[in-house]
């Protein structure tokens, strides 16, 4: 586990701001203010959760909005949050992964999920309730693509026969895997590299990395191997403290997170710039940037 405090923003990718000018003017201005991690997520339709996007508003798939955000400039990280990982073919989606690391040459955190949005499923003629065996699939089938990818194997219905996947995934990859609940925590423990829940308070989280441990221990797995991430949707309003990052996260950090995923919560497209901008001066206060 790094004792570095990493802080990185989620994208622009839904909505009226989801529109190249205004990723691209996001992603420069984060970069400009030192943010060198940026994070996207995974829907195929919209509707079905008006809490954060209108049915008929535009959401842009996550892997292609990496390839522009890596074109854009040469020293920054990639990571989903999360990947749908049943919405796709295991294989297909690995081939996809491993062809980003390998034209970037980037970090790329591939944060995986089972997924939530029944209707997605539905659309996609895919079984709901297979959705956890299948993510367990891909998981394996990834770890096995990276660190085995001269053996011949077969995970599900998936066979491999030691050779043909090229490029390969190699240590620019990394599972991060995303969910509050403990399957998701023994997934991390069997499969992962991280955990990275969302929105939990500060006594979940606490509670969640002390079953962590105790799945770690279980598992004869070093847990110091992992990284403890958090996503938090975040609103640093002009009235807000100077010190808002530092009181927001100080009590995470004190409970072991160590990589923030910060998602703004605004459609104001100047707002959202002007918010990138409090947010790093509140985290160089709180010295957790330099």
């Amino acid at each position: 586990m790094s004792s570095e405090i990493r802080l990185g923003f989620q994208v622009p990718q839904a909505g009226p701001n989801a529109v190249a000018g205004f990723v691209k003017d996001f992603v420069h201005r984060a970069h400009d203010g030192g943010i060198t991690m940026f994070w996207v997520g995974d829907h195929i339709l919209m509707g079905g959760f008006a809490h954060r996007a209108k049915e008929h508003e535009t959401f842009l798939e996550p892997l292609v909005l990496l390839s522009y955000i890596a074109g854009e400039m040469d020293d920054i990280e990639l990571g989903t949050s999360v990947l749908i990982v049943p919405y796709r073919n295991a294989f297909s989606l690995a081939k996809s992964i491993a062809t980003l690391a390998h034209l970037t040459q980037r970090h790329l955190a591939v944060g995986v999920g089972v997924g939530w949005a029944e209707h997605e499923f539905e659309a996609l003629g895919l079984p709901f309730r297979a959705r956890g065996r299948q993510t367990d699939e891909f998981c394996e089938l990834f770890a096995k693509l990276r660190d085995t990818p001269d053996e011949t194997w077969q995970v599900g219905s998936y066979v491999y026969r030691g050779s043909g996947f090229e490029p390969r995934l190699d240590g620019h990859t990394s599972i991060w895997v995303g969910g509050n609940s403990a399957t998701a925590r023994r997934r991390v423990v069997r499969w992962g590299d991280a955990w990275q829940p969302t929105g939990l308070t500060v006594e979940a989280m606490q509670a969640g990395v002390a079953e962590l441990r105790v799945f770690c221990e279980a598992a004869e797995r070093d847990f110091s191997e992992l990284e403890i991430g958090l996503r938090l949707r975040i609103r640093p309003t002009p009235e807000a403290s100077p010190h808002y990052i530092g009181d927001l996260l100080g009590p995470y950090i004190d409970a072991g997170v160590r990589d923030f995923l910060l998602e703004i919560n605004t459609r104001d497209r100047q707002r959202a710039l002007e918010s990138i901008d409090r947010v790093v001066a509140s985290a160089r206060l709180a010295k957790l940037m330099i």
